[in-house]
């Protein structure tokens, strides 16, 4: 098969703080390499966006990856199509999943060096699923759950960011565990999203003020576990909030992935009175618990007991808009941007930014 070019977006002008700009990238045409024996030619479908794509051009924040200008920056996933292959195993028109891409139309990968890249059943669900719900992401969520927090049945977990891809996961994942799940999450809209759809047991609005009295009112018996993903202001009264032993899973610190600089710190002599077990975690640390998580998450889908939903920004020109869009909340669930069409599909799309996936689930 001959194609012609690829598209990518280079890292070409230095991040200033806040939302990105269009002039942060540059797009290009380039020529397809040809491809060596064992290596497969993919179609991104979708990019996953996540607190690291800011982060990564923060050259103030400690992000574990460093985008570095004139180079194609890196995305932590994206689910493609198979366009040409000279691996044994792959088949042009597979679809499939993989946690390692960049920001281009195409990407050559070798399967037999990348364990994460997973073939796709067109049947199991929606593809963008496959960065979500079955993907990085849930399985973040399914280690700060299940092997960080531990919430049992009966106790209170507390999620900030609860609208978000990790956040509501994470909530969703606590009520399977047979815990009692409240929300943290900006504005009404997206209280009452993470209730009726996601299904927790209450939601607090950090908006509307009074967080403190709030998190008393929503958790009356405490919080014993803490899924963290904000810092700052949300990050300090939860900790006020909890109960003595209670456990805190840091997933991350988005309040300071935007080139502002790092927020106070909590207040660490709450976690010395209130003995408290604080656990940062990283998934890719956990890769041998992949294939339970996956199986697992695959069947709480089928079962109905696990939904997943997506934002979708449109066109590698407007990555910089997807990753706005998570920075400044206006992303339900998983914030993706959508490359190229999926198979069968006219692109670009015509319908609404968001879109709800799972068992029972409407799309808007």
């Amino acid at each position: 098969m001959q194609l012609v070019e690829n598209l990518i977006a280079r890292y070409v002008r230095q991040a200033e703080p806040g939302l990105l700009t269009a002039d942060t990238f540059a797009l290009e045409r380039k020529p397809l390499p040809p491809l060596r024996e064992g290596e497969i030619l993919i179609r991104t479908i979708y990019l996953s966006i996540d607190a690291g794509s800011r982060a990564q051009f923060d050259d103030r924040a400690d992000y574990v990856i460093k985008a570095v200008l004139g180079k194609v920056p890196g995305s932590s996933g994206a689910v493609g199509e198979v366009v040409e292959s000279r691996h044994r195993d792959w088949r042009s028109g597979d679809l499939l999943v993989t946690p390692h891409a960049r920001w281009q139309l195409y990407q050559v990968a070798a399967p037999a060096a990348e364990p994460l890249l997973r073939r796709i059943d067109p049947g199991m669900g929606p593809l963008a699923m496959h960065l979500g719900a079955l993907g990085m992401v849930g399985f973040t969520a399914y280690i700060g759950i299940f092997h960080v927090g531990r919430p049992q049945p009966g106790e209170t977990l507390l999620v900030s960011a609860a609208a978000g891809a990790t956040g509501a996961l994470a909530g969703q994942f606590g009520r399977i565990a047979g815990a009692r799940v409240v929300g943290i999450a900006g504005g009404a809209e997206k209280c009452a999203f993470v209730r009726e759809r996601l299904g927790f047991d209450a939601c607090i609005d950090y908006k509307a003020g009074n967080l403190d009295q709030a998190i008393r009112a929503a958790c009356p018996q405490g919080v014993d576990v803490y899924y963290e993903n904000v810092g700052g202001a949300i990050q300090h009264a939860a900790f006020a909030a909890m109960n003595d032993f209670g456990r805190i899973a840091l997933c991350g610190q988005v309040g300071q992935y935007s080139g502002a600089g790092a927020q106070a710190g909590p207040n660490l002599m709450t976690a010395v009175l209130k003995r408290l077990q604080i656990q940062g975690f990283l998934a890719m640390d956990h890769l041998d618990r992949h294939a339970t998580f996956h199986d697992s998450a695959a069947a709480w889908y089928r079962a109905g007991q696990l939904q997943h939903h997506a934002t979708l920004t449109q066109g590698l020109e407007n990555i910089h808009e997807a990753i706005n869009s998570l920075m400044a909340g206006r992303n339900i669930g998983k914030q993706l941007c959508q490359v190229s069409a999926e198979p069968g599909q006219e692109f670009p799309l015509t319908a609404p930014s968001f879109t709800a996936f799972g068992p029972g689930a409407s799309h808007r």
